[in-house]
């Protein structure tokens, strides 16, 4: 990918870090609600757990994609480390990330179905679609495929 595609690409991640600071804070605030409505004025709140585990859901697959970005999901390379020839190595690799990218675009496109097929559902505490909670899982396929392309074209062109 050119310098260019590139650069939108960290704008677009360092965007993804800020909203990824900005949904830890709000779980963080509403954890600290739920306590003091719960165990201050013995008045918990009905939708405090689902806003919760909303967006700890969307922090998941949104993280999941900054990872990828960045280079720092974990992996097992202990087969590509017996390997002598980088040739060989960058085949592997290619072949990996062609693997994740089909991966990607088939959850993508489950994932969406599975959004429209809930969207008309709503929650029971908030009542807001419940397609919103299934979105994180395609959004964050969406969000990997660029990283995925930038990756191939990377390993195409050593």
């Amino acid at each position: 990918m050119s310098g260019e595609n590139n650069g939108f690409l960290r704008k677009v991640f360092r965007g993804l870090d800020i909203l990824l600071i900005a949904m830890i804070v709000a779980v963080f605030v509403e954890v600290l609600l739920e306590v003091f409505f719960r165990y201050v004025l013995h008045r918990p709140l009905s939708w405090g757990g689902e806003l919760s585990q909303t967006i700890l859901v969307w922090i998941t697959f949104t993280g999941a994609a900054v990872a990828l970005f960045r280079g720092e999901h974990m992996t097992i390379d202990l087969l590509v480390q017996r390997l002598s020839s980088d040739r060989v190595k960058r085949g592997l690799r290619l072949f990996t990330l062609l693997v994740l990218g089909a991966f990607l675009v088939l959850g993508v496109d489950a994932g969406w179905t599975v959004v429209v097929r809930t969207w008309r559902m709503r929650t029971t505490a908030m009542q807001i679609p419940a397609g919103i909670l299934y979105l994180a899982f395609p959004a964050g396929c969406l969000l990997m495929l660029p990283v995925v392309v930038r990756d191939i074209l990377g390993t195409i062109g050593r």
